[in-house]
């Protein structure tokens, strides 16, 4: 392994036997070499760890950490904790780099000092025939051009531009700033709330991530209820002036909210619109929020009927 690799590649293994090859295969056959792979194996029960160390087996840039299951924030802090890297690049056990991807991290790096977060572009994949884009608060003339975002929050106020797997960010900024480990719903946006009231992001807005969707072990697949979500209003009480950190976390409210309805957890679902100011949503979610369940029920439905032809029905957008 390099005493000193320009990105440490981090990835949270739990239970993705199916999956894992294919993620590391996409690592090592990165344009840009300079890195090294640490892979958190949380107590996977599965093959997942044989068939990690299969693929690495010809590899010396690695290394491999098992621990009892403690959950992704965990295991992702223990990975950063033993990286030597410059730049920390997270990679979930069952996504996909294009080969390109490092090196475009690489030149977003050097193009944009200003920045300590870097970025580009991802795509979901449902089957070999079902891959989508996400709906974005960006302008599509920009795409496939590289930029800095000023305002990480207004830029989010549909579909998140990132996932944890097309972003990687300078090691020297995260003190003080981890995975909250006793949050293990919507980590991510916990981590994006900390981050990004006054660090900068690099974005590649070409898609250069495939994330697997559907598949098994998937946090969102397991759903909200009885599950520990940010406390949204602790980060609006920290910056009650910040205006675009308001609408996105009023944005993210209302997504949970309808996950609350849908699980028939009334308190939470009640604690969370109370916060909200509908001036901040459009009209299709303010309908929603007030729609009987079967409604929404009926809706999920046909919206998974509608993703097998590749045609997204979401409430983020005007």
């Amino acid at each position: 392994m390099p005493s000193t690799p320009f990105f440490s590649v981090v990835i949270p293994l739990y239970n993705k036997e199916l999956y894992i090859e294919e993620t590391l295969k996409s690592v090592l056959n990165q344009t840009f070499d300079n890195f090294e792979i640490i892979i958190i194996n949380d107590g996977s029960t599965d093959k997942s760890l044989e068939n990690a160390k299969h693929v690495l087996k010809s590899s010396s840039n690695y290394l491999i950490r098992s621990q009892e299951n403690k959950g992704l924030s965990a295991s992702r802090n223990v990975g950063i904790s033993l990286s030597k890297g410059k730049i920390i690049a997270l990679l979930d056990a069952d996504d996909i780099w294009h080969e390109n991807f490092l090196e475009s991290i690489y030149s977003l790096y050097s193009t944009f000092p200003e920045a300590s977060v870097y970025g580009t572009d991802y795509q979901e994949k449902y089957s070999d025939t079902n891959i989508l884009e996400t709906k974005k608060n960006l302008d599509h003339n920009l795409k496939n051009n590289a930029f800095l975002i000023e305002d990480f929050f207004l830029t989010n106020k549909f579909q998140s531009i990132v996932c944890q797997s097309s972003i990687a960010f300078k090691k020297e900024m995260l003190s003080g700033i981890l995975f909250d480990e006793t949050i293990d719903y919507a980590e991510d946006v916990d981590f994006y709330l900390k981050c990004f009231i006054n660090k900068k992001l690099a974005y590649n807005y070409t898609v250069l991530t495939t994330i697997l969707s559907n598949i098994p072990n998937q946090i969102t697949r397991q759903g909200i209820k009885n599950k520990t979500i940010p406390n949204l209003d602790m980060h609006e009480s920290n910056n009650p002036n910040n205006r675009s950190l308001k609408e996105y976390l009023d944005s993210k409210r209302y997504a949970y909210a309808i996950e609350y309805k849908l699980a028939k957890d009334r308190l939470n679902f009640d604690h969370l619109i109370k916060s909200i100011d509908f001036g901040n949503l459009n009209l299709k979610q303010k309908v929603l929020l007030k729609s009987p369940l079967f409604f929404l029920k009926f809706l999920k439905s046909i919206k998974k009927i509608f993703l097998k032809y590749n045609v997204r029905i979401t409430s983020f957008s005007n």
